[in-house]
């Protein structure tokens, strides 16, 4: 069994066995269909991965290129702007797209906006590539997507808001924290694509690979995922796959979908389930 098969089958159990339902609130999530879009969950828990292998699902097939399309958009082309999405058909932010094709001041306008440093104009991400290049030993390496300004001009409020990065040893480590974790369609999403990120900015800034570590201050199921997610984690895993990242690539915003091959990933078939808006 691959490790990230059996750590989402202990968070998803740990869910349905200790979870609460927030069916005594008011929920702003709602079905296509109108109806309220109740969750069961548990607070505060945590992921963690050594990265020996590739954490992605084998008891159901992840999307990876757009998990990979979805984290190139955030921090390489640093836009709200859905043009980029659009043009690799990745449809996964169609539900909180506005009339001009974005997603308003939120996720990749936060990692692009222009931050004045010492007198110099950079953005978020430039600046954590050159500080852990120069100063590897700062407690201060933290992107955040939570800007409390700009959360009025968001068609959605950043669920994984949070990112700081240690070198310890020469290895570089990631923390991750999402305020809000949908665990059967976003979870396996965001933890393959993190570590995606965490490879290559550790290759830009010549760190071997550290853990990763995803907190997750409230993970939740939501009541029409239970079932499919029971018949999911009672299928047998194999093992995880391999991933091959160009190694050519020495500088970040070069990264492109090209330089990323996901090697001998052996599956089971998708599983249907439904959105929640």
């Amino acid at each position: 069994m691959g490790i990230m098969d059996e750590t989402y089958k202990n968070l998803v159990m740990d869910i349905l066995d200790h979870g609460d339902w927030d069916k005594d609130q008011q929920v702003r999530t709602v079905w296509a269909d109108g109806t309220p879009a109740y969750t069961k969950s548990v607070i505060s828990r945590q992921m963690h991965f050594d990265n020996s292998e590739v954490p992605i699902l084998t008891t159901k097939w992840v999307p990876w290129k757009s998990a990979i399309h979805e984290m190139l958009w955030f921090y390489v082309k640093r836009t709200s702007d859905c043009s980029y999405l659009d043009d690799h058909n990745v449809k996964i932010w169609k539900e909180w797209t506005n009339s001009h094709n974005n997603i308003g001041k939120a996720y990749g306008y936060q990692l692009g906006k222009p931050i004045m440093i010492k007198g110099q104009i950079t953005n978020q991400v430039q600046l954590l590539i050159e500080g852990l290049r120069n100063n590897p030993a700062s407690r201060r390496h933290v992107l955040s997507l939570w800007n409390i300004d700009d959360l009025d001009q968001m068609e959605l409020y950043p669920c994984v808001w949070n990112n700081q990065w240690l070198v310890k040893q020469g290895k570089l480590h990631l923390i991750v924290t999402a305020r809000s974790n949908d665990i059967a369609l976003g979870n396996p999403f965001n933890i393959f694509q993190y570590y995606i990120l965490q490879r290559m900015v550790a290759q830009v800034t010549d760190y071997e690979l550290g853990t990763l570590t995803f907190y997750m201050n409230d993970a939740h199921i939501y009541e029409r995922h239970v079932e499919p997610l029971q018949e999911q984690i009672q299928r047998t895993p194999y093992p995880a796959p391999q991933i091959w990242i160009n190694p050519e690539v020495r500088h970040f915003d070069d990264f492109t979908i090209e330089d990323f091959k996901l090697i001998d990933y052996k599956y089971h078939p998708s599983v249907k389930m439904e959105i929640a808006i």
